[in-house]
């Protein structure tokens, strides 16, 4: 059997699922392989997001931030974790929401990225050790999935997870990958490459479900036989030995986005609707906890925690080269690992605004109706994936098909975001 066709048991299983013989067509190895741009691969960075960032507390961060980092420091502690060899900073900054980076280059060509944390914008305080935590945790994840999996995960060399450090703030060091992220390249997918990102997202997502812990939380540190130790969800506690238990915590601790006022204000004329229906939103959660998962029970797969292409480096071609930032990453229920990457992420119909949907439910934009079609090609792709990996469960692509409760897992997302909408009329699993 050739690598981009089903075998005939395996299409059966597809089509009993809802699966129609033109999408599965859509992601073979010929229509992957068939994008423009399949020459040079790479023709530089886009860092332009830090330029382009008009006055205001951004800017302000990022140019406080530059000036205030120890940057010689930084190059001497580089040159000693390769024992001496000079380097330089390349003049590129990139700039993400959490992180400002650059291009450590050595005088014998190789390149690594300095990834530095930046200080919390005003009013939202995190403390020293809260960071320092974060960054283990997330040098104990990398490090336990370049240990069992083959994804595309930059290696990190060194780190340092407190601002008190030489460099006055903390850092990574990990492998430099030509190519750039989202961000960098306005968050959108061109038309002509979006098959080919979407297909490598969906190995990636299902490769990642293969890595199952037995409780829910972060990984605190790594063991010699390879298992870990896991720990707290910041902001919710745990670790947890059921999703009951982790639905729970969400529906006790889980704050709105925006405040009650701005609330109101957002609502407009439906104030009186909106309000009380997002503020009893935990309380729907809690009430619905026992019943939110089809598997109350470990093993739970590993979630990134921001999984989209903002955090995902492609080449010119749109093919993934890496996936980074995984400081947010935790073991969680299978509905909170299958809701869809940020990519393609939409509004749940229910909670969104009527008179987006004709009475058929169908979206009357373009574009909405263009992402809603990419969500079930993805399903597509990743059901692929799983019959060609020989799995014998789909759990992936059958939790992406429970429409309830991977909109319901959605919403919780969206409700901390802030998100503005009627959370009360989301349906129960």
């Amino acid at each position: 059997m050739e690598s981009n066709q089903l075998d005939g048991e395996a299409a059966l299983g597809l089509a009993d699922k809802g699966f129609t013989a033109a999408r599965l067509s859509l992601l073979s190895s010929e229509h992957i392989n068939n994008v423009p741009g399949s020459g040079k691969t790479f023709s530089g960075y886009q860092w332009t997001y830090f330029s382009s960032l008009q006055q205001g507390p951004l800017r302000s961060r990022a140019e406080s931030f530059l000036a205030s980092v120890d940057w010689v420091a930084l190059r001497e502690y580089a040159a000693a974790k390769r024992k001496g060899i000079d380097c330089s900073l390349l003049p590129d900054i990139g700039l993400g929401y959490n992180h400002m980076v650059r291009i450590v280059e050595f005088t014998d060509g190789v390149r690594w990225v300095a990834r530095l944390r930046l200080p919390s914008l005003a009013g939202c305080y995190s403390p020293e050790g809260a960071l320092k935590t974060k960054s283990d945790c997330e040098f104990h994840t990398i490090s336990l999935l370049r240990q069992r999996t083959n994804l595309p995960i930059p290696e990190i060399h060194a780190y340092e997870g407190r601002s008190d450090c030489s460099v006055k703030a903390p850092f990574m060091l990990m492998d430099c990958l030509e190519g750039n992220v989202g961000m960098d390249l306005g968050m959108e997918i061109p038309p002509g490459y979006k098959q080919t990102f979407l297909s490598g997202l969906a190995k990636i997502h299902v490769q990642l479900s293969t890595v199952r812990l037995p409780q829910i939380g972060t990984i605190v540190s790594l063991n010699a036989d390879g298992t870990c130790q896991q720990g707290p969800i910041p902001g919710l506690g745990g670790p947890f030995n059921t999703a009951t238990e982790f639905f729970q915590a969400w529906a006790a601790k889980a704050k709105f986005g925006m405040t009650e006022e701005k609330l109101r204000e957002a609502s407009g004329p439906y104030a009186a609707e909106i309000v009380p229906s997002v503020l009893s939103f935990p309380e729907s959660i809690s009430r619905l906890a026992d019943r939110l998962s089809v598997l109350d029970c470990g093993p739970f797969p590993l979630c990134h925690g921001d999984f989209g292409h903002n955090n995902i480096i492609v080449d010119d071609a749109y093919r993934i080269l890496g996936i980074i930032d995984w400081e947010t990453a935790f073991a969680g229920p299978w509905e909170i690992f299958g809701d869809f990457p940020l990519t393609l992420s939409t509004v749940p119909p229910a909670m969104d605004v009527p008179w987006n949907y004709n009475e058929d439910g169908s979206p009357k934009d373009a574009d909405l109706a263009r992402k809603f079609a990419d969500k079930e090609d993805y399903v597509t792709a990743v059901a692929r994936e799983e019959y060609q990996n020989g799995e014998k469960t789909h759990r992936l692509s059958e939790t992406l098909r429970d429409s309830k409760r991977q909109q319901l897992a959605t919403a919780m997302r969206l409700y901390e975001n802030g998100k503005v909408g009627w959370y009360d009329k989301l349906g129960n699993p």
